[in-house]
């Protein structure tokens, strides 16, 4: 059974096709993973199975599962938007909503999406201001954590922790000794560790009133073994931290480590929707 994470970031809107807006392929890949037989699982269900077929396989009929990302946060993963140049877009959530509105709750009733946000609001801001466009579309607002609350409410979206200030390189100064930008596998100490994961998790938990969910995604993908072999697994209960995700592209392996699960992400590692299906008809 292939068990498989995939990633969207709501903000990549450079085009109206589903290679340049992640809108327009989230909304066609739903249909992808539900005609290849494949059930949409929350996280928790995703590292839950992973932790029981750590010590007895468990049998099921179903190819496998699908466990559905959004990455740093922009308002657009629950907010309809339009675009100066594409026009309105539906937000994630509205792509969520009228799928089981069509198919109804049964065909995948355990449909969630976890929103990975960084947390410095000002961060944030300088993102907003700073966008690549060749990449992003970020409005006036578009950052703003007003929305991690009632997105939970929904019952189809959690928050999770996508690090303080991503080391984003357009910020002036960072939440790092050394003020490495733009490479988060120079996280090299238990002090650098802390600024960016375990504060972005004390505001991030303050923010929605400890309805977090206890992951962590490694910005730009970006790991090394000091954070998966030591810094998280030792302080994973004063982190409030189940597992954390790379951008690894590929599916879960049995008894992975949990501190390094690989994500796919649309528009890097597929851009049409026979890639996706090939990711999950693969034999490995």
């Amino acid at each position: 059974m292939r068990n498989i994470v995939l990633t969207y970031h709501s903000h990549h809107v450079v085009g109206a096709d589903y290679a340049r807006n992640d809108h327009v392929a989230m909304a066609i890949d739903l249909e992808i993973i539900g005609d290849a037989g494949f059930r949409i699982v929350s996280l928790d269900a995703m590292v839950d199975r992973l932790a029981a077929e750590s010590t007895v396989a468990q049998p099921d009929e179903t190819p496998g599962n699908v466990a559905i990302t959004f990455d740093d946060g922009p308002i657009y993963d629950v907010q309809d938007f339009v675009h100066p140049d594409y026009g309105r877009q539906k937000s994630f959530l509205a792509i969520m909503r009228e799928f089981v509105n069509l198919h109804g709750p049964g065909a995948q009733p355990g449909l969630r999406a976890t929103s990975f946000v960084i947390a410095s609001p000002e961060a944030r801001h300088v993102i907003e201001q700073t966008y690549d466009k060749d990449y992003t579309f970020l409005g006036p607002g578009s950052m703003t954590d007003d929305w991690w609350g009632p997105a939970i409410e929904t019952g189809l979206i959690s928050i999770a922790n996508h690090s303080w200030d991503h080391l984003h390189p357009a910020l002036p100064t960072v939440a790092h000794s050394r003020q490495v930008r733009a490479d988060f596998a120079q996280v090299l100490t238990e002090a650098d560790a802390d600024a960016q994961i375990a504060e972005a998790g004390q505001f991030i938990a303050a923010r929605t009133k400890g309805l977090n969910t206890p992951y962590f995604a490694y910005p730009f993908g970006h790991y090394n073994a000091f954070l998966v072999n030591e810094y998280l697994p030792r302080h994973a209960g004063r982190l409030g931290l189940r597992a954390a995700f790379t951008a690894e592209p590929q599916a879960i392996a049995d008894r992975a480590n949990p501190w390094c699960l690989p994500r796919y992400v649309c528009g890097h590692h597929w851009t049409h929707p026979d890639g996706l299906l090939g990711i999950l008809t693969a034999e490995n």
